[in-house]
């Protein structure tokens, strides 16, 4: 392995390969079958492994980033979070059903911060890597630096700073892994707030939607939402959608019609 920088620790080591997301989420449809890879306007490829960058971290900074990855596994598939954690299910309980395909769960969370922490680790990862699939999720480079030291525990970033909010699939659809995307979102009015488009970087992994809003600070707003937003509070609410409804599924089939299978 070669010899460099670590981005996150900056100290200096040998590299080791780094999943930009952990491998347990990121998995193929059949065990021993390639990827099929796409992101950023470029054609989908077939690759053996998911994705992970050779030059981003040294064994030390896997090391925090594995400690957080195992925390996650762990605390996402026990609250049948992602799909893998479902066995024989095909769906979901929901506890209210909005609309036609759409609902919420409430689900909780002994350590919200440990939460918030492991979901700052993925926006870190695919903010300092140069792997095309995660080109879109770029930031200023202080905010980058502040993402740094959180994800090393030497600050404490405040509930603003790039909050999260979790959808989730409730019905099981096709294994298949998603770059990260920079997108738009409406926010519905809540209590005085009125409805709005928010900035958001996308994330999927195994049925798990993850939008992190583009902002540092805000007026309070993201407080007030409370147990909305991942690694808040105690307990954690999340809307949820089935496959055949959501812009997963959408995308897939476009992903699909992309790819040469021949």
């Amino acid at each position: 392995m070669k010899v460099g920088t670590c981005k996150l620790t900056l100290q200096k080591g040998k590299f080791v390969k780094a999943h930009i997301i952990p491998k347990a989420f990121t998995y193929p449809e059949e065990s021993g079958l390639p990827f099929t890879q796409g992101g950023s306007g470029r054609k989908p490829v077939k690759r053996w492994s998911s994705w992970y960058d050779p030059r981003l971290v040294t064994e030390e900074g896997e090391r925090i980033l594995r400690d957080l990855d195992t925390w996650a596994i762990h605390y996402l598939r026990s609250r049948r979070l992602v799909w893998s954690g479902w066995g024989a299910m095909l769906e979901v309980p929901v506890q209210k059903f909005v609309v036609d395909g759409w609902g919420i769960r409430r689900v909780d969370v002994p350590d919200p911060a440990q939460l918030r922490l492991f979901l700052l680790s993925l926006l870190w990862r695919a903010a300092a890597t140069d792997m095309f699939e995660f080109g879109e999720v770029t930031m200023p480079p202080d905010h980058l630096e502040r993402l740094r030291r959180a994800v090393l525990g030497e600050t404490h970033e405040g509930e603003a700073f790039y909050p999260a909010t979790l959808t989730q699939l409730s019905t099981m659809g096709i294994i298949h892994n998603h770059g990260a995307i920079a997108q738009s979102k409406t926010i519905p009015a809540y209590g005085q707030e009125p409805s709005r488009s928010v900035p958001i970087f996308r994330f999927y992994f195994d049925g798990l939607v993850v939008h992190f809003h583009r902002q540092a600070e805000d007026n309070g707003y993201t407080k007030e939402l409370g147990s909305h937003v991942a690694g808040q509070e105690n307990e954690l609410v999340l809307s949820t959608v089935t496959f055949e409804r959501s812009f997963q599924f959408e995308n897939l089939m476009w992903v699909m019609a992309e790819t040469d299978y021949s």
